[in-house]
Formats: structure tokens, sequence, C-alpha cells
């Protein structure tokens, strides 16, 4: 078979060696230069492999005819035209939640304790000479509220109990009691139990996708839902919250703080009220970008592009728009 590697910006390595390392010779594998014309490129190409779904339609019209499998290395479709590649003929395939659930997962972990810990304003004392201030928080005895539970949640729960803190989760899927257990939550609700969430949560962590229904789920009204002391936690994607609220929130005390990996607009402003407050933790949409989720969803692609030379069905197909 033969594989064409779509990279990503200026971040290709290590997506497409450990994508390489997983195909193991197995399929020729060419990387896609920018710098040259786009049709040359995909002729003939079987897979395409598309790291993070940047793919554009002119790229899905030059694949148009021979591509047997679009293969997107990454979770959230919302910078892809997927209802066009579906027009196209073309059969479309992501690596879902659970190729990236550790990663997020810990990264929520880090958010919360810089938040809990005051991460900035002890930096700075600690250059300034200003010692034994401020007062931190423990996560102890907090509550996190879910708003989502799928891989990634599902992860956190099991990282955030050991840590002594109590877990409730809302989602549109019901989950089995067992799961429930295991993962020590103690309260699962439908979408429609979201003020409650909101209400008895002290961190509020977001793992759902990026849909015309999650589109800035978080808005005024949910902030005035939060604690005044509670935080909001983002690893999932920038537009599920209404950032302008969010900004309003922070500066009149609404909410204590928040730990933001994703952001509306990417790159974020430099000027952005949110890069100025102490009490936001920034980072620069990385909380999935670990060796362990490129080689899962390295291996992922490739197992897709031996089912395709097998003539098997393909793995976490994407079938529909969202």
């Amino acid at each position: 078979m033969r594989a064409l590697f779509i990279g990503f910006s200026d971040i290709v390595h290590p997506w497409y060696d450990d994508f390489l390392e997983a195909v193991g010779g197995r399929h020729e594998v060419t990387l896609f230069n920018h710098d040259q014309p786009v049709a040359a490129q995909f002729k003939n190409i079987d897979v395409v492999v598309d790291q993070g779904g940047w793919g554009t339609r002119a790229m899905i019209d030059a694949a148009n005819g021979s591509a047997k499998l679009w293969q997107v290395i990454g979770t959230g479709l919302d910078h892809l035209d997927v209802g066009y590649i579906l027009s196209r003929g073309i059969p479309l395939a992501n690596t879902p939640g659970a190729f990236s659930a550790i990663a997020l997962a810990e990264h929520a972990i880090f958010l919360m304790l810089c938040l809990s810990k005051s991460l900035y304003v002890s930096v700075k004392n600690a250059r300034t000479g200003n010692f034994h201030k401020p007062m931190n928080e423990e996560l102890e005895g907090n509550t996190l509220g879910l708003v989502g539970f799928g891989a990634s949640a599902r992860e956190l729960a099991r990282r955030a109990s050991p840590l002594g803190m109590r877990v409730m989760a809302i989602d549109a899927v019901p989950a089995p009691k067992s799961a429930l257990d295991e993962l020590r939550v103690e309260f699962l609700g439908g979408p429609e139990q979201l003020d409650r969430l909101l209400a008895a949560s002290d961190y509020v962590s977001l793992h759902v996708p990026l849909t015309s229904k999650t589109r800035h789920l978080i808005g005024r009204h949910a902030f005035e839902a939060m604690k005044p002391s509670a935080c909001l936690i983002n690893v999932a994607r920038g537009e599920i919250v209404e950032e302008s609220a969010l900004i309003e929130a922070l500066k009149a005390g609404r909410i204590r703080g928040a730990g933001l990996d994703v952001f509306g607009q990417e790159p974020l402003d430099p000027a952005n009220p949110l890069l100025q407050m102490d009490n936001v933790i920034a980072t620069p949409h990385i909380a999935g970008s670990t060796r362990g989720t490129s080689r899962r969803r390295g291996r992922a692609a490739a197992e897709n592009i031996d089912r395709i030379a097998q003539n098997l069905p393909v793995l976490h197909q994407v079938v529909a728009a969202e």
C-alpha cells in the first residue's frame, strides 16, 4: 500500500517517526511536501494519513479516485470538512479519545495542582524573596465534576479518586454501574443535570467533543451556576467555552480560576487577558502531545493500513459529520 503522510505545521516529529516505526516497512510511506504542487503528490495514493485533521479541499479532491482511506491522527475533526470527504466517497477514520486519554487526564491533574498551589504567585514570590506566601489549597476533599464521561474523563476519575477527590459526571450515554464503582464516581447524570454538576463542583473539567450542541456550552449561565471558589479545566476544545464570558467571570470573581490548554483562537493573542491573570494557568494545546499518545495513534493508523491491504473493515470509522 502507498501512504501519504500530511504533517501539521512544524510539529511533524515525533508523530511521523512513530507512525513509520509502527508501519515497520510493510507499506510505502511518503511525507507530504507543503512547498510542492498538491495534485502530483496524491497520485496513486492508497491511504492519506492526516496529522491533526488539517487536510484542505484541494487535498481531498486530489485524493479522490485512488484513496481508500483518509486516516486522521487525532481525535477532534472540527478543522476538517468531514461532510466533503464523505461526499467524495473517501472512507474516513480517526484515532478517538482512548488514544490520548492518559495524556489528557494527567494534564488535567497538572492544571488542578497548579491552581490549587497558586503556581504563578508562588514562583513570583520565590523569585522576589517573598517567602511563606501564598496560603494554598488541597485537592483532598474537593469535588471534581466531569462534563462528559468518555475515555479521558474516565482516566481522570481514575487518578482523582486516589487524591481524595469526590467525582461526579454527566454524559449523554449511561455507563454501567461496574464502571462507576471501579472509578468511584458518586453520581452520573444526563446533560440536563449540568447545572447540578456545576453547582456542586470545586473543579469542573471538560471532556466533550466540539459540536454544534457543545459550542459555548460553558457560558455566562454556567459561570453563574458555579461556586465562586471553583475552577474550570479545559483540555478538550476551546470553543466549548465562551471566552468572553470566562474572562468576565474571572475578572468579577465569579469563579476562582481556570486551567486552559485549548482556546477558540490558536495561537492565542499575547495581549489576551487570559494570559495576564495569575489565576489562569495556560498551556499551548499540548495536553495530548506525549510520546505515549504519538505511539498509540501511530500504531492505530498503521493497523488501519494493514486492514485496508487485507480488505478488512477499518477501525474507528467516521460515518457522518457532527
